[in-house]
């Protein structure tokens, strides 16, 4: 396996052909609109290849593969990533892919169908402001804009993305607690997503800057609008629709996580199955420790989920307490003043 320099990539698209048509990721990162890298057996006539951006693996081609070239792929996929892979693929995970402990998370796309009437665009009460992502929202600097800060460093260039990507944002009081955000553009292809602050869901702002982005991707000739979501996701699922998007395909992704995005998500077994899982996996990977806690605590399960962070900290764990602070899953210990004796154990950590 070797990385191919971008004058390569063209090499790469009919093997990638059937990945892309699902994930404008790949498109993007294949005409260098954002960041990414491929991978290919052969720069030339390459019958396997991988796209990577961000902790997103997309792995195309023929499994059948010698040892070595199954060596090869173990080292460029990490324990972390998060797969997508043609179905063909799916009973060879053991042999190319280090982490024996992930789990299927079922996703489900959504689109546009060109043509369809839009619903009225949706407006949020007078104390919310929906305005642009672009250069002068970032020059007024709302409290929060670090989440759109960490979003256009993969563009390539701020040039790039201030050009490219599309998106709205919901302000209140000087600060960003909704946007919707393209996350990648090919041409008239894109995907996009949306986030809410916890404290201000439920009032329509997610469908506010989603409609707002929908029409201005649609002036700007982007037709090929793509939603991907996970399929227990019942919130961003219903955004989706209200809307005007369109169910497309189901697909599975894989990945030693949580299935899931949001509290009530998952149900009580689900939790306790996966927090099993997890624990067990932790005796390989330590930070599976860190989705143990999750799955305890979304379970209800206090007394381990405290015991998960625990022995994630007194392991040789290289994340942050941040990580834990702001991890979905773990925001029924916000206020637990064991919990956050443990946040301090780990930043003491840190700062020695």
């Amino acid at each position: 396996m070797q990385k191919l320099e971008q004058k390569a990539y063209p090499a790469a698209q009919a093997i990638l052909a059937e990945l892309s048509s699902i994930h404008v990721t790949i498109a993007s990162v294949l005409d260098g609109s954002i960041d990414g890298e491929v991978w290919a057996d052969s720069p030339v006539n390459p019958k396997l290849v991988i796209v990577i951006n961000g902790d997103g693996y997309f792995l195309a081609g023929n499994p059948d593969i010698s040892q070595q070239t199954a060596n090869d792929i173990r080292d460029i996929i990490p324990d972390w990533a998060y797969l997508f892979a043609e179905e063909c693929w799916f009973p060879h995970f053991t042999k190319i892919w280090g982490n024996q402990f992930v789990v299927p998370h079922p996703r489900i796309r959504m689109g546009y169908v060109a043509g369809n009437a839009l619903p009225e665009p949706y407006l949020p009460s007078a104390e919310f402001e929906i305005v642009p992502i672009n250069q002068e929202l970032f020059s007024r600097n709302p409290e929060n804009i670090e989440l759109l800060e960490e979003k256009a460093e993969g563009w390539g260039s701020a040039d790039a993305f201030f050009e490219n990507a599309v998106g709205f944002c919901a302000l209140h009081q000087g600060a960003m607690v909704s946007h919707c955000l393209t996350d990648s553009v090919s041409g008239t292809r894109c995907e996009i997503g949306v986030d809410t602050d916890p404290a201000f869901r439920r009032m329509g702002l997610g469908r506010a800057v989603s409609s707002a982005t929908l029409a201005e991707c649609i002036r700007r000739g982007i037709h090929g609008i793509e939603w991907h979501s996970h399929a227990s996701n019942k919130g961003s699922l219903a955004i989706g629709k209200a809307v005007g998007l369109t169910e497309l395909d189901h697909h599975m992704a894989y990945s030693c996580s949580l299935p899931a995005e949001n509290i009530g998500d998952l149900t009580d077994e689900t939790c306790l199955n996966l927090a099993l899982h997890f624990e067990k996996a932790s005796q390989e990977i330590n930070w599976c420790h860190f989705h143990a806690a999750g799955a305890r605590a979304l379970s209800g399960d206090r007394e381990n989920a405290l015991k998960n962070i625990r022995l994630l900290i007194e392991s040789d764990w290289e994340g942050e307490a941040e990580w834990l602070e702001r991890f979905w899953a773990l925001q029924s210990l916000s206020g637990d003043p064991d919990f956050h004796a443990l946040l301090r154990r780990k930043r003491e950590t840190e700062a020695s």
